[in-house]
């Protein structure tokens, strides 16, 4: 055993994780539950450790790497950790496991139509994205399922796959041809936005943790962008050699963190408006999702909240449906 825990789910590997989809409020989850007193949260937030098909992601290569994410307490009850990509992956959900079969997942979902642009904004911002317009990007998935204008710092291309990144219907068999179904809670940031109490003690409740009375949930990871695009991309992408440098200084003072990073990112962020998709782009993301939310609606019946299924408008789509094929795009690694 890699921790020393007076309970058994805080033993290592994690029991908890919250597997994605990106943009669905994850990260707004991920947050509360990482201030709870029974839970050790891992940092970073998303190692991708099982995401072994999507290397560009992975922070960690082997268990010990991994396990140094997580500082339990004598409080903690469970580990928990939130890789966005996850429930994307071909390879994450059967990786864990292997190594803990008894693991817990939760999966946010969102409609189609929000949840698009808005990964494509994060994209941009973590410099995997080159492409600044969405619906230029949209338009690009083929291209880029073919292996052709991918950037050159995307670290994970499939990533870029705009018209496969919300097949839920399709990530959720993969999934639960791994994973027992009872193990996993599927969740709608439509309903998170309605009532964040509610669904964060669903998530409580899941994880088998106490209900810790919060009652504050300040909004998280709203939409931003770089002041600065230099800077930006230094805090992105320059972790590696920013941890051999502080590392020492950290252990030295004792403390898990120096904030510096964390300062900057927010003195570099500006709000913005969410950009809004034409009618006309709206309808072609509806149409192309059809097949697959149809199968959704069959799978998660009224589990599924009001808002989520895009409104239908009478346009054809320019992109023919097709089902998940993300192992089109070769990954680096």
């Amino acid at each position: 055993m890699l921790i020393a825990a007076s309970q058994k789910d805080s033993a290592f590997p994690p029991k908890g994780y919250i597997v994605g989809a990106p943009k669905c409020g994850t990260t707004a989850l991920a947050h509360y539950l990482a201030q709870h007193p029974q839970v050790a949260f891992s940092k970073p937030k998303e190692p991708h450790h099982f995401a072994t098909d999507l290397p560009g992601l992975r922070r960690s290569t082997s268990l010990e790497e991994y396990s140094a994410f997580f500082t339990p307490s004598d409080q903690t009850r469970m580990l928990i950790e939130a890789s966005v990509w996850y429930l994307f992956s071909r390879t994450a959900a059967a990786e864990i496991m292997k190594v803990r079969p008894d693991a817990r997942f939760i999966i946010m979902l969102r409609n189609p139509v929000k949840m698009l642009p808005s990964l494509h904004r994060q994209l941009v911002n973590a410099f995997d994205e080159d492409e600044a317009d969405f619906a230029a990007a949209w338009r690009l998935s083929k291209d880029r399922a073919a292996g052709h204008s991918i950037p050159k710092r995307c670290r994970a291309p499939s990533t870029l796959l705009y018209t496969e990144t919300a097949a839920f219907a399709a990530m959720l068999q993969r999934f639960w041809q791994v994973v027992p179904r009872e193990q996993t809670l599927v969740m709608f940031q439509e309903d998170m936005n309605a009532d964040t109490g509610r669904t964060y003690r669903r998530a409580l409740d899941f994880f088998g943790l106490d209900d810790d009375d919060r009652a504050e949930f300040p909004r998280i990871n709203e939409a931003k962008r770089a002041r600065s695009r230099l800077l930006s991309y230094a805090i992105a992408r320059g972790g590696p050699i920013r941890e051999l440098a502080s590392k020492p200084l950290k252990r030295a003072l004792g403390l898990k963190s120096l904030g510096i990073m964390k300062g900057l990112k927010r003195a570099n962020a500006a709000p913005v408006s969410a950009d809004p998709v034409s009618d006309a782009l709206a309808a072609e993301i509806a149409a192309h999702y059809a097949q697959d939310l149809a199968q959704l609606a069959e799978m998660l019946g009224p589990e599924i909240p009001p808002g989520f299924f895009p409104e239908q408008r009478p346009q054809t789509s320019k992109i023919s449906p097709h089902p998940l094929t993300s192992s089109a795009v070769r990954e680096p690694g």
